[in-house]
């Protein structure tokens, strides 16, 4: 009997050993090692990819007029800005983003469109960790490597499970309308927690710089950045007078917004019937409450990977947090999830009230990257609720609790491993998945190989007329196709931007 006790204590001390050797700094450099290697396969196959839809209908002129003939920075700039205004007074408001569309690679080279993914990527990971860092770091005192953690484990569940790679990532007119500008709001947020809380008027210019940009974006960023500062104004208004300076990057940005939203050429894109309609707003309002709800319950409830997920994040979070005594009393918890939730749902909103319907592609990639990360917010928001309000009371046993953490978490991580990989339906439409399976299948070469014949007809300049093979599955990648009829946007677009007559796809027989 003495001898079982004995084996088992030695077990246990062998046990809690192992677990207390993998601390966070080994788990979360784990967990980074990990990300890495599910974004390889999706940087390896941006090889294959090329521009698509818009990206031709922004870059024709600019190819044909100025880069192939002059080769001139300042002639390049200066048609960019003309074709901006163009495009302001002629189709759309989005002037900020415009001039940055015009700036497409295959003008410049029609090799360089690999790098699309290797611009938006880091844009993405890059301000998303600019603000978790402050956030984590700077103003909650936690362990650098728990920031890590955190922020991979949030990056694996918004790039794994994004609606559209394609869209986010590969296509470089919707991914500079959509991924940058979401990633500037970021990074306005983050300049302007900076500025709250360190006062240097650096951080206050690069928030009204930002907030510049995304008010000259989509519409769907011109709801939430507003939303944002708001919500900071009001919870840090009265506890630090520096929040009240946030009203210089508001007032950039709500003029940016008006002119944007004013344009002539949105009157032009929706029609002589688009106008301000209150009927509209209460129906638009319904159903964004009602799709956005649905979505919570069937697109994250509904992922036990991404609930998994923010589990595992919420135990770091609480773990840094217990004892430490915060400025801050985070007064108002229902009433910070409750705007943090609205500002989800409004982004909703600018679809339905133009008509569209339901958001998708390149709209519900940031609708999922913002509600993900606002999850992430309102943990550490209740979080330090609770440890402020029941601090003494609980103390002890949040430590308790957390020094079980500390030493079991391993083999947390180990359950959840085994968990997902015995289930394959958990993992197989991951972003990487998907991706690798493109890759070996050989879909990805064949695809680039129709691309490549394709692009040797286009840029022979002795054939004005083209008939061109219909392309294979674009897989993960974006491909927003030419039709059999020559007089159809995208193909008036394509045979623009390769100085042709006309470019149709063959009949199929």
């Amino acid at each position: 009997m003495k001898a079982q006790k004995s084996s088992r204590k030695a077990l246990g001390g062998i046990v809690l050993r192992f677990g207390l050797w993998f601390d966070d700094k080994k788990i979360a450099i784990g967990i980074a090692i990990f990300f890495i290697i599910t974004v390889i396969p999706m940087l390896t196959v941006a090889k294959y990819s090329h521009a698509s839809a818009d990206d031709f209908w922004c870059g024709a002129g600019m190819r044909r007029q100025i880069w192939s003939e002059t080769h001139s920075i300042m002639q390049f700039l200066k048609a960019s800005v003309q074709d901006t205004v163009s495009m302001y007074y002629g189709w759309q408001g989005t002037f900020t983003t415009t001039f940055v569309q015009m700036f497409q690679p295959e003008i410049f080279n029609v090799h360089a469109y690999f790098i699309v993914p290797y611009i938006m990527l880091p844009f993405f990971l890059g301000s998303t960790s600019f603000l978790l860092y402050y956030l984590l770091v700077k103003m909650l005192k936690m362990k650098k490597s728990v920031f890590l953690a955190v922020s991979m484990l949030y990056f694996l569940m918004a790039i794994q499970y994004i609606p559209s790679t394609g869209e986010a990532f590969y296509w470089y007119n919707g991914a500079v309308a959509y991924t940058l500008v979401y990633s500037a709001v970021l990074l306005c947020v983050g300049f302007s927690l900076r500025f709250i809380f360190d006062g240097k008027k650096r951080n206050l210019a690069m928030a009204a710089l930002t907030a510049f940009f995304v008010g000259g974006g989509n519409y769907l960023t011109i709801v939430l950045l507003p939303l944002i500062l708001l919500l900071l104004l009001f919870f840090l208004g009265p506890v630090k007078k520096k929040t009240w300076y946030l009203i210089i990057p508001l007032t950039v940005f709500g003029i940016t917004a008006i002119i944007n939203m004013t344009a002539p050429g949105t009157k032009v894109r929706e029609g002589s019937d688009f106008e301000f309609n209150i009927h509209n707003i209460f129906y638009t309002i319904g159903r964004a409450v009602y799709q956005g709800l649905k979505d919570v319950r069937s697109e994250y409830l509904g992922n036990p990977v991404i609930v998994t997920c923010m589990i595992i994040i919420a135990l770091f979070l609480a773990s840094e947090m217990i004892g430490k005594q915060y400025e801050f009393s985070f007064p108002y918890p229902v009433l910070f999830v409750i705007v943090t939730l609205g500002s989800y749902l409004a982004m909703y909103t600018p679809t339905y009230y133009a008509g569209v319907g339901n958001p998708f592609g390149r709209m519900s990639n940031l609708i999922s990257f913002y509600f993900e990360l606002s999850i992430i917010t309102d943990m550490i928001y209740v979080m330090g609720y609770i440890m402020k309000k029941w601090n003494d009371k609980w103390r002890a046993r949040g430590e308790w609790l957390a020094e079980k953490w500390k030493s079991y978490k391993i083999y947390v991580f180990f359950a959840v491993i085994i968990l997902i990989m015995a289930n394959p339906q958990w993992y197989e439409k991951t972003a990487m998945v998907r991706t690798m399976n493109y890759l070996v299948s050989g879909q990805a070469k064949e695809f680039g190989d129709a691309m490549d014949r394709r692009y040797e007809i286009l840029l022979d300049e002795s054939l004005k007329d083209v008939e061109l093979e219909e392309m294979p599955s674009a897989g993960p990648l974006f491909n927003y196709d030419i039709t059999e009829d020559g007089n159809g946007w995208p193909n008036i677009a394509v045979a623009d931007f390769f100085n042709k007559d006309r470019v149709k796809l063959k009949k199929v027989q």
